[in-house]
């Protein structure tokens, strides 16, 4: 007959608590047989045992505990469970006090994360050491791959960290490790390798290996091979720190073959452009230095930099033209931002550390932005952008510079009203500069430029009982709202005209301006029994100039902006420009997305997944680029999947770009294959080979040549 131990405790509690040195046993022990050794101090439990503790339960065969030291001797298809963490074990003795633990034959369970051990130790709830065992994500008995070890220490939800491990497919031994660190938060890949060909490199090898030094510092250490270029080494460290903000550092050295001095005639046949580089700036030694900054030690405060070094200016392109591509002159600076109920205050410091490049150089500006606000409780709104900055122009390849001090303003008064269905919405301000010099060297300088508009607008909108589908989305009702708008701005000649200044920025470039905008927003909105969502959406607009010089009274560009969201799974966003002056269409982007989900049979469970995805895109930008590019998903069979990546130039009529790949499904591993084949405007081609393997629980790996797409969005 199963005897409740929880009655037992409240008979023994008086000479119970003296064994637990004048406190009541925290653990609570229930078990078909218990026998309770008053005199020891101890109770036996056999059979079905549960003990609990804390967030702790235990289940076993049988138990010794030590009411004394608050230790259990634990026996026999045991379990212990404790949040997420589950602990199978054939011989464990724990520690009730520290929650340590010497566990035997375990198996420890801590989704990603799973494990065996022949022995292993718990330390309290943050750690544990499995000797003579193995780490993996696959939750089978028997895993297809691990990793192995002497000794791994498991942090739960943290990181997993060994040495001298061996990577096993199976019981096969494919890869030494000397160190393995793998955060449970950081969810890429832990050694990456990219193989490769190319035009300019010949065969290619790159390598990724992490490190992690603490809890706020981690990187990876990278080495690699450029057949024509020879050999690659730098590190990416990144630093999250609670008190002193995130860091990130690029360091990137290659000891160029190329652009050594026995190979200039190579190096000319093949980057002829770069004939009238001075000898001086062709170094061997090439490399890439980058650091940014960024810490809020305050809500309000915000602190941010960066810096960019480089060998010479074509060292980006040649390497990393991706990047390149999204930024070819990162600027190095460093800008302080206060921010305040109504208003910021913020100081920049930016300097030019390549003298490859022209850039101007802020030495330091101090800007204050008062934010538009209402005066007092009447319907006037009052802004104002202040800066005062100690500037510097730089040429190329050159150290002189010219140089002023500015301080720019703008002031600005509006009006916001309604006047029965049209919103009213008058403005009037001021450009005001002062230069301590001008580009002839005049000192002491004053430009005033007045500005004024107004903006006009209404709302108008009007309910269809629609009652009909389209690509089988029944529409119940709709609603369409019309927002005309006409906005009217006129800047005044400035007092000094931007010829007589230095060419700092845009500041500097103020001229007479008057333009009339006329904007007609279009919205469609539509429901059913289901849900709502903006069906279309359509915002055409148009410029109108007055009397600018040379030229007088014109239109300039008409613009237009278009989505459409028939259903789930189909969208079309499209935005133009069209040059009236030209009369041709200037610019054309479309995006048009179709995707299907479908129910699939997954391990003996029905699951859903997206069976398609389609994007096609039009890039149009006249007399200098015209491109079509298709991105194509499609998932044939549960654990197969196909993805595909195409660019076009219709000019070139060629290819620039295509990819083919295959995802497999290998259980707790995605294996991709796949190759990708690169045009240049010179005829060179690149090929790409990869075969990657992927931790389904470490999904979000970035390789430099895989593609993403995303192509329209998926709703408004």
């Amino acid at each position: 007959m199963k005897i409740k131990f929880a009655f037992l405790f409240v008979l023994c509690l008086v000479p119970l608590t003296v064994f637990c040195q004048g406190r009541p046993n925290p653990v609570i022990i229930d078990g078909d047989q218990i026998t309770y050794l008053q005199e020891e101090g101890k109770i036996l439990a056999t059979g079905g045992v549960k003990m609990k503790y804390k967030g702790v339960e235990i289940s076993c065969d049988e138990v010794e505990f030590d009411a004394n030291a608050n230790i259990a001797h634990i026996n026999g298809n045991v379990r212990i469970k404790r949040e997420n963490i589950t602990l199978y074990g054939s011989n464990i003795i724990f520690n009730f006090n520290t929650n340590n633990a010497q566990i035997q034959n375990m198996r420890l369970e801590d989704p990603p994360i799973y494990g065996e051990a022949k022995n292993a130790e718990k330390i309290g709830n943050e750690k544990y050491v499995l000797n003579d065992g193995y780490a993996t994500t696959c939750e089978l008995a028997d895993p297809h791959y691990r990793l192995t070890t002497k000794s791994i220490t498991i942090y739960p939800g943290d990181r997993v960290e060994a040495r001298n491990m061996v990577l096993r497919v199976g019981k096969i031994p494919i890869f030494y490790i000397p160190y393995f660190s793998q955060s449970l938060k950081d969810k890429s890949l832990p050694v990456e390798f990219i193989p490769g060909k190319n035009s300019d490199w010949g065969y290619y090898l790159l390598t990724y290996w992490p490190y992690r030094l603490g809890e706020e510092n981690k990187g990876k250490i990278h080495f690699g091979w450029y057949e024509e270029r020879g050999l690659t080494a730098g590190v990416i460290h990144t630093m999250e720190s609670k008190n002193f903000g995130k860091a990130l550092v690029k360091y990137y050295l290659l000891e160029d073959e190329l652009y050594k001095a026995d190979k200039r005639n190579e190096f000319l046949d093949k980057y002829p452009e770069r004939a009238g580089i001075p000898a001086k700036f062709l170094e061997d030694d090439r490399y890439r230095g980058q650091f940014s900054y960024s810490w809020n030690p305050q809500p309000s405060l915000s602190i941010k930099g960066e810096f960019h070094k480089f060998s010479d200016e074509f060292f980006m392109k040649d390497f990393f033209e991706r990047e390149y591509d999204v930024e070819p002159n990162p600027l190095s600076y460093i800008i302080i931002n206060k921010s305040f109920a109504n208003s910021s205050l913020s100081l920049l410091g930016q300097k030019r550390v390549n003298l490859f490049r022209a850039e101007t150089e802020y030495l330091p500006q101090l800007q204050y932005e008062f934010y538009r606000q209402n005066i007092g409780s009447s319907k006037f709104y009052f802004e104002s952008n202040n800066k005062i900055a100690n500037l510097n122009i730089t040429n190329v390849n050159s150290r002189s510079k010219d140089n002023t001090v500015r301080f720019h303003s703008f002031n600005s008064v509006s009006y916001i009203n309604r006047i029965g269905w049209l919103n009213f919405n008058p403005f009037s301000g001021a450009y005001t500069t002062f230069y301590s010099k001008n580009k002839f060297g005049d000192e002491n300088i004053l430009r005033i430029a007045p500005k004024m508009g107004v903006t006009l607008s209404t709302k108008l909108y009007k309910f269809f009982n629609s009652g009909w589908s389209l690509f089988g989305e029944r529409i119940d009702e709709a609603r369409h709202v019309i927002t005309p708008e006409v906005t009217y701005s006129y800047i005044h000649d400035p007092t000094v005209s931007s010829g007589n200044l230095f060419p700092f920025d845009s500041d500097d470039s103020l001229a007479r301006e008057e333009k009339i905008i006329f904007t007609l927003k279009n919205k469609l909105q539509v429901k059913n029994e289901k849900r709502t969502w903006d069906f279309i959406f359509f915002s055409p607009s148009v410029e109108y100039r007055l009397k600018e010089e040379g030229k007088g009274s014109y239109f300039d560009n008409v613009k237009a902006d278009l989505e459409i969201y028939p259903r789930e799974g189909l969208s079309l966003t499209a935005n133009t420009k069209y040059d009236v002056n030209t009369r041709r269409v200037a610019e054309v982007n479309v995006d048009i997305t179709i995707s299907g989900k479908t129910k699939m049979i997954e391990n003996g469970e029905e699951v859903e997944k997206q069976k398609y995805s389609l994007t096609l895109g039009h890039r149009y930008v006249h007399s200098d680029d015209t491109q079509g590019t298709l991105a194509f998903t499609y998932q044939l069979t549960p654990k197969f999947q196909f993805k595909n990546y195409m660019r076009y130039e219709y000019n070139r009529e060629d290819l620039l770009e295509q990819q083919y790949s295959i995802r497999t499904d290998l259980h707790c591993w995605w294996m991709d294959v796949g190759v990708n084949i690169d045009r240049h405007q010179n005829g060179g081609k690149d090929l790409t080979f990869w075969v990657g393997f992927t931790i389904k629980a470490f999904p979000e790996i970035h390789v430099d040549f895989d593609h993403g797409y995303s192509g329209a969005k998926g709703s408004y």
